[in-house]
């Protein structure tokens, strides 16, 4: 039995002794076949493709995905796959991103735009709008009439523009009439041909006053008004007659 035993154990540690040793063997093997992959971010193309050759990798550039990058400088290395200190096989392809360099942003037409539309416009293009003046002029078109940077000039990200916009023809404003006591009917027609925007009339029921006799007028007289506002109107109607009691 003791002899049984020794035989056994004896198998064992020859079988142990022989699976770390090709573990071991296989381990050298595949380390030994293996490089590390050098930093390549940051370097020039022309600097790159020779550090990875002289410890036997080879370089792709992709091309589809190059990109615009503020800080880094057109044609050095974004990114590398592997990255740096990874191991990999001779002849292996290490793949990188090329930067483009600063996007060259110019300043885009706005003329003609309202400022909202011209801060979207801008935002596309990674501006923003910056002051806005304003004026009125009956001679030019509403909207914004000149802006600085002109268009087509070249500037900076986040880069602001300053707009100047034409809001129209001047607005007149004049003093609110009293209307209380006046026939309705009659005030209207006269309100709406000097340009007057008159609402449509509320009415209550008023005894002793005539129908159609205005009532209440919103803004109130003496108030300033212009051609843009709307003029509310209180209305008095005939009163309902009672019905006869029983």
């Amino acid at each position: 039995m003791k002899r049984i035993l020794f035989r056994l154990s004896y198998a064992l540690l020859l079988l142990a002794i022989f699976m770390v040793g090709a573990w071991f063997t296989f381990e050298r093997s595949i380390v030994g076949r293996s490089v590390a992959v050098p930093d390549l971010v940051g370097k020039p193309l022309s600097q790159a493709v020779p550090l990875a050759e002289r410890v036997g990798l080879r370089l792709e550039e992709q091309k589809s995905r190059a990109r615009y990058d503020e800080r880094m400088e057109r044609d050095r290395i974004l990114s590398q796959q592997p990255e740096s200190g990874s191991l990999a096989k001779p002849a292996q392809v290490v793949r990188v991103v090329v930067s483009l360099g600063r996007a060259d942003l110019k300043v885009p037409e706005l003329i003609g735009l309202p400022p909202r539309a011209a801060a979207l416009k801008l935002g596309e293009q990674s501006l923003e709008l910056g002051a806005v003046s304003w004026c009125r002029d009956s001679a030019t078109r509403v909207g914004i009439m000149a802006q600085d940077p002109e268009p087509e000039s070249p500037a900076a990200k986040g880069a602001s523009v300053a707009v100047l916009t034409n809001r129209g023809a001047p607005e007149f404003r004049f003093v609110m009439p009293d209307l209380v006591g006046q026939d309705a009917e009659r005030i209207r027609p006269r309100l709406e041909a000097k340009g007057f925007r008159v609402g449509s009339a509320r009415y209550e029921a008023y005894d002793g006053i005539a129908s159609n006799t205005v009532l209440k007028q919103f803004p109130p007289a003496g108030f300033p008004i212009s051609g843009r506002e709307v003029i509310s109107l209180t209305v008095s109607r005939a009163a309902e007659p009672m019905a006869p009691s029983r």
